[in-house]
């Protein structure tokens, strides 16, 4: 059972000031209407996966940067449709955790891959319990998740999601759930673009929905709702599908 932690920036509720609440539904066009949602299914990628061993960090090196590259071509597309600007987030691939990054102390019993949005950054920790097994998909979606927070900071998801308003822990984390689900599904979307060049079955993706589904928390929702925004993006291969700020509050609980 995989439990590597995928942090979503910002998710520190301390550290954030109550406000006076937008009534729900979201009131926020940014979030709600943005272009990235009008461009249609991703392009169809050819992406085909590099090899990759167990433990071996070189390899996988590898396999994260085509990845990457995979992620630049599609997205940098996608904007072009929706008529946004588009620019390669940075990369930085390490085998053992930092002390800090992003200017937080990184937790080195949970941590695996970070998105920074200050400096539009992927770090990912190669470290031996990531590539225990990296026969599955599971590093594929990694990247995947982390890009799409690189999305979400392009279109000002991320900086209107931190401008929101609550009145209560429980709305903060409704509003942190829509951002973090919203993530899940971009990253399957680009999953879905890619699929007909991966040598995967319908298996593959039942696995990694498992272990998907594990990452529950209230700043994750629950199992049923994982599944749901995960599939979603799958089935569709389209960003518009991962409206989840125009979503009930069921949705995303």
């Amino acid at each position: 059972m995989k439990r590597v932690m995928i942090v979503i920036s910002g998710i520190v509720a301390a550290m954030l000031p109550y406000g006076t609440a937008h009534a729900y539904p979201v009131k926020n066009n940014t979030l709600t209407a943005n272009a990235i949602y009008s461009g249609g299914a991703l392009d169809t990628t050819e992406c085909p996966e590099k090899p990759i061993k167990r433990r071996n960090a070189t390899l996988a090196k590898s396999y994260v940067k085509a990845v990457v590259g995979c992620l630049n071509t599609t997205w940098a597309a996608q904007y072009e449709k929706s008529g946004q600007s588009f620019r390669a987030p940075k990369l930085r691939l390490v085998t053992k955790p930092p002390a800090k990054f992003c200017a937080l102390k990184w937790d080195q019993s949970e941590e695996e891959a970070y998105y920074c949005d200050e400096t539009e950054t992927i770090f990912i920790v190669l470290s031996n319990n990531l590539l225990d097994d990296p026969s599955d998909l599971y590093l594929f979606n990694l990247v995947s998740m982390e890009y799409g927070q690189h999305v979400q900071t392009l279109t000002n998801i991320y900086s209107e999601w931190q401008d929101i308003d609550f009145r209560n822990k429980k709305e903060y984390y409704e509003h942190s759930r829509r951002y973090a689900l919203q993530n899940n599904c971009f990253g399957a979307a680009f999953l879905a673009s890619a699929w007909k060049s991966l040598d995967r079955s319908s298996a593959d993706w039942r696995l990694l929905l498992s272990y998907a589904k594990d990452w529950t928390g209230k700043d994750n929702g629950t199992r049923t709702n994982i599944g749901y925004w995960m599939n979603q993006g799958f089935t569709t291969g389209d960003p518009g599908a991962c409206n989840t700020w125009a979503a009930s509050a069921k949705r995303v609980a």
